[in-house]
């Protein structure tokens, strides 16, 4: 039985908002959820027989005895976090709190036309490195994927030339047989811009979030992400935000100098973003292009001034486009907390802008604190 079913609702929502807020008091506790003092003493009584949460003395901001500040313990569970990028793959293990224990990542570029044989050599190389790191698969809650594919009713779909033809996979129950895991499934691009949104703090406003990466046969992925008043636009069925055939094909332009082939692949982009420009009107417009390494400054200046002229007297008011702040892996980080997230808050939630010193938020951000009390 999952740890989440043992608790009362009480002490669930006293842990989701604990987990959310990065820690909070007594008062805000009760302030937090309307709940009484004895309620919420009840609440994390039985959270710290568990072990799943840990009290500290906070300052006090006068004279008087200090506040206890209730916290998440990290070795409270564990959860794993992957995004299916193709042909590469990023795998992340996160404590409970966020911070990441172990990274790996890896190419698969053998029988992609094979959904079932690419999972169960997923679940070897998932299996093989929890050994590997000395992780007990008692200890984790769930994995988290990031697919470059549609989500359907009936499993995952890869379309589109540059990806292997899956059809309806049903990735979610395979791997949960196999791994014997809550397996949860959103859109790559989806996490990787969620990422970006806690980071930057944004809980108004529309952003356009746009991620250039590598595909399977010499070309370049271009994947799209709506957010919304800190949250990601999902959809009807958890696609929103796709763009229609953004792809580049490399080869053509492979004999063009560096500026060359830049300009090519911001002309692309563009391509693409002035219909979705002039359809959610977004304040901002992030692009992640890591992949184009020092180059990127270059693809997002040809962009701004390409989508200037384009979209001259057709539309007012076209956005600044900016980098991406957030690098590395992190959709795999992303995957990894919404595991947490879905079994202690409801999912579109998104955590409150950081302030802690922890290793998730040395690479990505500050999370915002109630003051102490």
């Amino acid at each position: 039985m999952h740890f989440t079913k043992a608790l009362t609702n009480v002490e669930l929502e006293t842990l989701g908002a604990l987990w959310q807020h990065d820690g909070l008091t007594r008062r805000g506790l009760g302030s937090t959820l309307t709940l009484s003092r004895p309620t919420i003493d009840r609440a994390l009584k039985g959270l710290m027989d568990r072990g799943l949460v840990a009290d500290s003395d906070a300052e006090a901001p006068t004279r008087g005895r200090p506040a206890k500040w209730f916290r998440v313990r990290p070795d409270a569970w564990a959860s794993l976090g992957m995004d299916f990028e193709l042909p590469e793959v990023n795998l992340v293990l996160s404590d409970a709190v966020g911070n990441t224990q172990h990274q790996m990542q890896l190419e698969i570029r053998q029988d992609l036309g094979e959904p079932r044989l690419v999972l169960d050599r997923l679940v070897d190389i998932i299996l093989r490195w929890l050994d590997d790191v000395h992780t007990s698969a008692d200890t984790l809650v769930g994995l988290g994927i990031g697919l470059p594919g549609f989500l359907t009713p009936n499993g995952v779909s890869f379309v589109g030339r540059n990806l292997p033809k899956w059809q309806h996979v049903p990735v979610r129950e395979h791997l949960e047989e196999k791994l014997r895991l809550p397996v949860l499934i959103q859109n790559d691009v989806h996490l990787m811009a969620m990422a970006e949104v806690e980071h930057r703090g944004w809980t108004g406003g529309i952003a356009l979030f746009i991620s250039i990466r590598p595909g399977l046969n010499h070309d370049l992925r271009i994947g799209g992400a709506i957010c919304m008043d800190g949250h990601i636009f999902a959809g009807g069925r958890g696609n929103g935000g796709a763009l229609y055939r953004a792809v580049v094909d490399l080869k053509p332009i492979e004999d063009l100098d560096e500026e060359g082939r830049v300009h090519r692949i911001a002309q692309r982009l563009v391509d693409s973003l002035i219909h979705a420009i002039p359809l959610i009107d977004p304040e901002r417009i992030v692009v992640h292009a890591e992949c184009l390494g020092d180059a990127e400054p270059a693809l997002i200046a040809h962009c701004r001034e390409a989508l200037g002229d384009a979209m001259r007297g057709e539309y007012v008011g076209v956005s600044d486009i900016s980098p991406a702040a957030v690098r590395g892996a992190s959709g795999a980080h992303q995957a990894a907390l919404a595991v947490t997230r879905r079994l202690l808050i409801r999912p579109d939630a998104p955590r409150p802008a950081p302030e802690a010193t922890d290793q998730w938020t040395a690479q990505f951000g500050r999370r915002r604190r109630p003051e102490d009390e």
